[in-house]
């Protein structure tokens, strides 16, 4: 779920020593692009809202990490992540996943800044799930999720003409809300620095190579680092790493990117001030309500991630005329008032999706290169999951046994679409909330 938040951060003056404390690891990080193969204990390769987690909770440890990225932290679709943040998930192991994450959010400043805002969400359900949603519910609140039923009147305190015709259940998280990725991600990369981490920006990895000891990426342009261990957090772009690296189209991860826009209005005068996130899976969309006076709306619609883009290709900046067309109709069947509200932009974003929309986290081994790790196809839970991500990325490549990691990695192995194992939801036709 995509989000422009660079014109705040550009104008804040954290941004501008982020900037200069860039230009100083790329002069320190040119002594270091012929390291030996003990150098590192880990190499990340990607700065976004994972790979940093994954740095921080490996730097806690005790780790000696380098995180290496073609751009810099956040510079990818972290960066245009509307960085939504819920707990209401269908399975149980991401919603655990969640909550742990909520938490890490909302108790951030042992990190640095997130910029958490705490709205709440509103998830409303038509006659179809309503029994679904209500056991699902059931779920959340064993595992410590606040989740309450409410009813059309509680909805219409926030939203006074909302039509909520045919939906015949609802429930609210009052905690969930929304954080900034960019702050979220330079914060877990500051902390990382403080426990010893290297970040170098603006150095693309051409290839990766598993070594009688350890692993090893060239760098494009000339030069190569090495360490005990490679983690690929390379998003969408994962699987083009991958086949620069020798691996057949046969062995590739089954991930494949998809492209999402974002459409930003100014609402009217009654839907201002702080109100939480709405859900509409009748429509297949949300609508984020940011800061004040913003709505980010989004598409829940599956049929957008059926469509394979080209990662490499560049995607277009602004959402096309009849996407925006279509969003700002349905929004107003269901928030009336916003027919008032002014276009203020649109974006778009890749989503790096799986094929039961999880992320496969697992070693390389199988596809011959050992000593490398990917997490990839996160299709887009990759913000709200990046402190779980961290943590499970962290565990699996230090050696901890799956089953008695805080969360059971072996779930997220690339072996389970050919096992039939795949991570099931209990929503299969209302869109994207799994």
């Amino acid at each position: 779920m995509l989000c422009n938040y660079y014109n705040l951060f550009l104008a804040s003056g954290k941004y501008i020593f982020h900037r200069i404390t860039e230009f100083i690891t790329i002069t320190v990080a040119l002594f270091a692009m012929n390291v030996s193969s003990g150098d590192y204990d880990f190499l990340i390769i990607g700065a976004g809202s994972t790979g940093t987690s994954i740095a921080y909770h490996l730097a806690l440890m005790g780790k000696k990490v380098a995180v290496v990225d073609r751009g810099g932290i956040a510079a990818g679709n972290t960066g245009k992540s509307s960085a939504l943040v819920r707990t209401h998930y269908s399975n149980e192991l991401i919603a655990r996943m969640a909550l742990y994450s909520q938490n890490i959010f909302r108790d951030f400043q042992k990190i640095g800044y997130s910029g958490f805002t705490r709205t709440g969400m509103i998830f409303p359900f038509g006659r179809n799930y309503k029994d679904v949603a209500r056991e699902n519910v059931g779920m959340l609140r064993s595992i410590g999720v606040d989740e309450p039923e409410i009813d059309v009147k509680k909805v219409r305190e926030y939203f006074h003409d909302v039509n909520l015709d045919g939906y015949e259940y609802i429930c609210y998280e009052p905690e969930s809300g929304y954080a900034d990725p960019v702050a979220t991600s330079n914060s877990f990369a500051d902390k990382a620095r403080e426990l010893g981490a290297q970040f170098i920006p603006k150095k693309s990895v051409a290839s990766v190579e598993s070594r009688k000891e350890g692993a090893e990426a060239e760098l494009a342009g000339g030069g190569k680092m090495r360490a005990s261990k490679i983690i690929l957090a390379a998003n969408v772009w994962t699987n083009s790493l991958l086949s620069a690296s020798g691996i057949s189209k046969s062995h590739l991860l089954p991930i494949h990117a998809s492209l999402h826009g974002i459409i930003y209005l100014r609402r009217p005068e009654e839907y201002r001030g702080i109100r939480p996130t709405l859900w509409d899976p009748r429509h297949l969309s949300y609508y984020k309500m940011e800061g004040t006076s913003l709505t980010a709306v989004g598409s829940l619609d599956p049929k957008l991630d059926e469509k394979a883009v080209d990662p490499d290709e560049p995607i277009p900046e602004a959402a096309e005329d009849d996407y925006v067309e279509k969003h700002l109709e349905i929004l107003t069947e269901t928030l009336p008032s916003m027919e008032k509200a002014t276009l203020v932009s649109t974006l778009t974003g890749l989503y790096d999706m799986t094929p039961d929309g999880q992320a496969i986290i697992d070693s390389l081994s199988p596809i011959g290169l050992d000593n490398i790790y990917a997490i990839a196809g996160l299709s887009g839970h990759g913000f709200k999951l990046s402190p779980a991500y961290g943590k499970i990325v962290s565990d699996m490549a230090t050696g901890q046994a799956p089953e008695k990691s805080l969360f059971d990695w072996a779930h997220f192995s690339m072996g389970r679409f050919s096992s039939g194992k795949m991570i099931k939801s209990r929503y299969e036709d209302i869109g994207t909330i799994y």
